[in-house]
């Protein structure tokens, strides 16, 4: 049976102030494993995060900043770097906008304590991290909010200091850095509901 978010919202309507029956409990864990499913999926991000980052806000003084983003984007590996971290920016902020879904609606189900509520813990939060840096830092899911809005300030810099350097149009920074910030809200509350319960 494929898990949809209307069957899933609809199971939340349905056993709203009820126990869950055990078939019940087999679509939540699929929500679960699928939730998982998708952290893992950040584990395998490349190129977040490149040295340069580092490099350029290491100056002291703006205009020492724009200085050297600018003779970033001229040196061809560190465009190659620059725009392997665009990728992975909006390939982090796809697989965290399905996510998002999939914590909220866990959170909404207000599990029980008992297995379900240990499992959902132990699976989402236990030995999981977001993306690798290009340094091979693990980030830790709390922290990738703050780190994609450090990796998109840096390319709303390039993209001031060399206007249309990833392209034409809307690049979504806004939309991207919002999703992170929903993540690291729809994740917190699950994870502080689950605390709270077991």
């Amino acid at each position: 049976m494929k898990l949809t978010t209307k069957k899933l919202e609809s199971l939340i309507q349905e056993m709203m102030g009820r126990r869950f029956t055990q078939e019940q409990e087999q679509k939540i864990l699929s929500l679960i494993k699928k939730s998982r499913n998708l952290m893992l999926d950040l584990q395998v991000v490349q190129g977040f995060f490149p040295t340069i980052i580092n490099g350029v806000y290491s100056y002291d003084k703006e205009e020492d900043v724009q200085k050297a983003i600018r003779n970033s984007v001229r040196a061809a590996h560190i465009k190659k770097a620059i725009m392997k971290h665009y990728a992975s920016v909006q390939n982090v902020a796809n697989i965290l906008e399905e996510l998002n879904q999939y914590l909220v609606l866990l959170t909404d189900l207000e599990l029980e304590p008992g297995n379900l509520a240990r499992t959902t813990k132990g699976l989402l939060f236990m030995g999981l991290f977001g993306p690798t840096t290009v340094t091979g830092l693990n980030i830790k899911l709390n922290e990738l909010a703050d780190m994609m809005d450090t990796g998109i300030m840096f390319l709303e810099d390039i993209e001031s200091a060399a206007p249309g350097f990833f392209g034409e149009g809307n690049l979504g920074f806004d939309y991207m850095r919002d999703i992170a910030d929903s993540f690291h809200n729809n994740h917190s509350d699950l994870f502080d509901y689950l605390e709270r319960i077991t």
